[in-house]
């Protein structure tokens, strides 16, 4: 079994860009999208779906331009789940569902060759980069917009659920919401219908965005279009029962589309528009399931309707009832030719029946472990299924204790604007950024590549986690904690401590950390920015200590600016001093023999065992030697967990860099440039990095530092080396030494994870 996040992965190997981000950026931007999936696959944050829609819309330019006029309609989407979907009783997320859908067909797409195969049969595509191109457009409008018009379905539930509660379910006077000006919501200009019916080859003429949607469902399903066109309207107009959010989400993106003069209505883009009214209860409650989807029928509808089904974990629960059967948090997946296999992850599979008390099986572990879930998708010989398709599906319910983080904070990042942050952030490296009008400051964002423009967005996201270090969040709303107003206040914060510098720090190591997952590397051979973003080298992937005092006062007037910069932007945010400290500290060194046989990937998840049982109840850091072999294999660990490494070196920096390459070579190790830009790369993701120098040139005074100032050890010892009588012969041993001195004792605060010399 796999992770989504590894199948989805998968899909991009292949992906070429050029056709709409041009030669010169495919690359990046394909990296860009790859990375931002990939970040949101294993957190689940709302920030990082943020990304994805940001990045799809970019490259695509779906309605003309980039993000900017996809915001609205996304942002909305999220806003009002968020202040509405309380007031349901069930209603879990959508902004973030959409992104797990997309993620899912990305590896169905890549996995399954029948299901490929007839997306690249009906279409009349050759399985080449081209096709997976316009897959990858038509998949991703379907899917990450697919729920966009979820608004109005909301609307019409709030006051239904309100009736209901007040007057019960069968009062046969309970109100119910309809929408007025449906004729003109749907209504066809003359210049409208006439590009709709050349570009589809249609020998009628268009009245209405209905008629266009029966003529698709005809088409493809064999609907008839007059009985369709009354259906549609019949599920708008007065309808007390149910709401169909997946009609007005094909309605407003068709006219989105068709707002864009320039664009032709193919039958590709109408088939995204069918999919997506048929995706929610058309065919299963209006038909019965008289027409099931199939993927040989209309592969976009198919593949639509089956993500949007298995995509059920890892959604956030606002409705009453929806909490009170939470989902999977996590999935297992295993897709091959024609097969899929679904592992869902349950943290308990008990819950309580509200009305009688007691405890009962969670509704969404039954429904997958009596076969009730794939039966909704598939049918049997007893009843018709929503789809109709000979794909092996195989669902199977698990109980496992979450181990997800959710790396929300208190910082209300529901509300802020993440596009507005970033561009603030981008201008704020610049003296008289002030002065800049919110229009120069979007014209300046705009100007950068896809790239800089997430890593701008990336930096936005992570002040929420950076302020809780420092005792500190932001927030909209009048609260009745101190408001910080300059970072450089001895008396906020982390009080005494300097903030600024530490906020300086993080955020360079947050920098470096992206830019090496980005594919950049340590380098100065470059005489122009262009060069070096062509090159992607850069001079400044170096530990903080490292910098020139002119950038280091780059990040210090970043951060001193963004506090006036929220208020510039209209957002009333204020960012707010706790009156309690964080998690705890915890300091945990890192030490071992440079030189072992093992295997060290086994190693490593013994390294990351014992760093994620420590790092639940405390804010963990790693600070070791960086000497080669354990000490480096342990911060590598601690950074690929997102955990903070401080470095203590026994000379200075540049020189530490020769003496670990001597040393390596000094016991007949070889020892390439590609060791040396590792090193270099663990060392400028250090947030911290002290010299302790000793008076012989080793590590003795360095070591006696860190083991002085460390809470627990984890050490890559030989059994011999680390309880034998080599003292003399053995750093580690000695080190272990002055840690049992201090009264720090074995498996209790020092773990030794064996090796061999």
């Amino acid at each position: 079994m796999k992770t989504l996040a590894a199948l989805a992965d998968n899909f991009f190997d292949g992906v070429d860009l050029s056709k709409y981000s041009g030669a010169n950026n495919a690359e990046s931007d394909r990296q860009c999208f790859r990375k931002v999936l990939s970040r949101f696959l294993a957190r689940g944050d709302k920030s990082d779906a943020f990304c994805v829609y940001f990045c799809f819309s970019e490259i695509f330019a779906l309605f003309g331009e980039g993000y900017g006029n996809t915001q609205k309609l996304l942002e909305l989407l999220s806003d009002h789940e968020y202040h509405s979907g309380e007031l349901l009783s069930k209603h879990r997320d959508h902004y973030s569902h959409s992104v797990y859908v997309f993620a899912l067909g990305l590896a169905i797409y890549a996995h399954d060759a029948t299901y490929r195969n007839n997306f690249l049969n009906f279409y009349a595509l050759s399985d080449n980069r081209d096709s997976q191109l316009k897959f990858l457009y038509l998949w991703g409008m379907t899917a990450l917009f697919h729920d966009i018009g979820y608004p109005f379905q909301l609307a019409h539930e709030q006051i239904k659920i309100y009736a209901c509660e007040v007057w019960g379910e069968s009062a046969d006077f309970s109100p119910y919401v309809s929408f007025g000006n449906y004729d003109s919501l749907i209504k066809l200009s003359a210049s409208d219908s006439r590009r709709i019916s050349n570009s589809l080859k249609a020998d009628r003429h268009f009245k209405t965005l209905n008629q266009m949607f029966a003529f698709g469902l005809n088409l493809r399903l064999g609907y008839d279009e007059s009985d369709m066109c009354r259906r549609l309207k019949t599920r708008i107009v007065r309808q007390p029962a149910f709401m169909d959010h997946g009609y007005f989400s094909s309605v407003i993106l068709a006219r989105q589309l068709l707002a864009q003069k320039s664009l032709e209505m193919t039958i590709e883009r109408l088939d995204v528009l069918t999919a997506i009214i048929l995706h929610n209860s058309l065919s299963q409650h209006e038909f019965k399931n008289q027409y099931p989807v199939s993927p040989e029928a209309h592969p976009v509808a198919y593949l639509l309707m089956l993500c949007d089904e298995l995509q059920n974990w890892d959604r956030q629960a606002y409705g009453k009832e929806s909490k009170h059967d939470p989902i999977a948090w996590e999935i297992e997946l295993d897709i091959e030719n024609n097969f899929i296999s679904a592992i869902y992850l349950f943290d308990s599979i008990v819950t309580y029946d509200r009305k009688t008390g007691l405890s009962r099986i969670n509704k969404h572990y039954d429904d997958a472990q009596t076969g009730k879930f794939v039966r909704k998708i598939l049918g049997d010989d007893t009843q018709n299924g929503i789809l109709k398709s000979s794909l092996k599906l195989e669902v199977t319910p698990r109980e496992s204790p979450k181990t997800k983080k959710t790396r929300l904070y208190a910082s209300e990042n529901n509300f802020i604007n993440l596009c507005d942050f970033a561009k603030a952030i981008h201008s704020s490296y610049n003296e008289l950024c002030l002065d800049n009008s919110p229009d120069a400051l979007t014209q300046k964002f705009e100007d950068l590549s896809l790239e800089f423009k997430i890593s701008n967005i990336e930096q936005a996201k992570s002040y929420a986690q950076k302020l809780e270090l420092i005792n500190c969040f932001y927030s909209s709303k009048d609260l009745d904690y101190p408001v910080v107003t300059d970072f450089k206040a001895i008396d906020y914060g982390v009080i005494g401590s300097d903030n600024l510098g530490f906020l300086c720090r993080e955020e360079h190591v947050r920098w470096v950390k992206e830019k090496l997952n980005m594919g950049w590397k340590y380098g100065t051979e470059y005489t122009s920015n262009a060069e070096r973003d062509a090159k992607k080298i850069h001079k400044d992937l170096v530990p903080y200590e490292v910098l020139t005092p002119t950038e280091q006062a780059k990040d210090e007037l970043m951060v001193n600016n963004i506090i006036p910069f929220l208020k510039k932007f209209g957002h009333n945010i204020r960012i707010y001093n706790y009156r309690t400290g964080r998690k705890p500290d915890l300091e945990i060194a890192g030490i071992g023999h440079r030189f072992f046989a093992d295997d060290t990937t086994k190693l490593k998840q013994k390294i990351k065992q014992l760093l994620a049982k420590y790092s639940k109840n405390n804010r963990v850091i790693v600070r070791t030697c960086f000497a080669y072999g354990a000490d480096q294999l342990i911060a590598e660990c601690a950074n690929e967990m997102d955990i903070t490494t401080k470095a203590v070196l026994p000379v200075e920096y540049e020189k530490y860099l020769a003496l670990v390459r001597g040393d390596c070579l000094a016991h007949g190790r070889a020892y390439t440039q590609e060791d040396e830009l590792r090193l270099r790369h663990l060392l400028a993701q250090t947030v911290v990095c002290k010299v302790i120098p000793s008076p012989n040139g080793q590590y003795d005074e360095a070591v006696n530092y860190m083991m002085k100032k460390c809470d627990k050890v984890i050490a890559i010892a030989d059994p011999e080396c680390a309880e034998g009588d080599h003292a003399n012969l053995c750093g580690t041993r000695r080190a272990l030494e002055i840690a049992k001195q201090r009264g720090l004792t074995v498996d209790d605060d020092i773990h030794i994870i064996t090796c061999h010399k």
